[in-house]
């Protein structure tokens, strides 16, 4: 799934249309799409000013179904915290103030972010999101994932039990063990592929 197919779709709540889906609101500690943001206006264009169109969001908790339209068990507007706001045409920036392009898709796994692609046709990880507001800010990204939760079944392969997350330590460990490859392969976005 991509954030396109979500974008812009009206919210429906029962027979009754609410409004027009513009953009996502995801956790910058999870990954996962937390918030859908949305606009009372049925007539939203797409463009960059999407943001300043939205009048409301809504949990993801409260979708029940997605196809041609959103369908949400009850239309309760919530306060966004702890997320990021993307939007379809939202600038994206380098965190030394490089332009990379505007957001042209989110690639959605399981309604947990993957990768998010610019018109420049350039695809950049979720975890090098810094920071956002009216525009998307990229810090540079890690050789290695240093500080990701090493997944509960290799927990003890790899690391006491008090600290499950990648550390240097655990990285030589891992080299001097022979288990490199294992750990790199439990580890998002390889994960999903083992």
């Amino acid at each position: 799934m991509f954030l396109t197919d979500l974008t812009p779709k009206p919210v429906f709540v029962g027979n009754n249309r609410r409004g027009v889906c513009l953009g996502v609101g995801i956790s910058l500690k999870s990954h996962a799409v937390k918030y859908l943001f949305c606009s009372s206006i049925f007539n939203a264009k797409h463009s960059a000013s999407q943001s300043a169109n939205a009048d409301f969001a809504v949990g993801i908790s409260s979708v029940c179904a997605i196809n041609d339209q959103i369908h949400l068990s009850k239309l309760r507007s919530v306060v966004p915290k702890n997320c990021v706001k993307i939007f379809i045409g939202m600038p994206v920036y380098s965190n030394d103030g490089v332009f990379l392009g505007n957001v042209a898709d989110v690639e959605l796994q399981n309604y947990a972010a993957i990768r998010l692609l610019t018109d420049t046709n350039v695809s950049h990880s979720i975890l090098s999101i810094a920071n956002g507001a009216d525009a998307l800010i990229l810090r540079k990204e890690q050789p290695f994932p240093l500080g990701q939760r090493i997944p509960a079944p290799l927990v003890s392969h790899f690391s006491d039990k008090t600290n499950p997350v990648v550390t240097r330590p655990i990285l030589r460990n891992a080299i001097q063990n022979g288990r490199l490859i294992a750990l790199t392969l439990s580890l998002p976005p390889f994960q999903s592929f083992s």
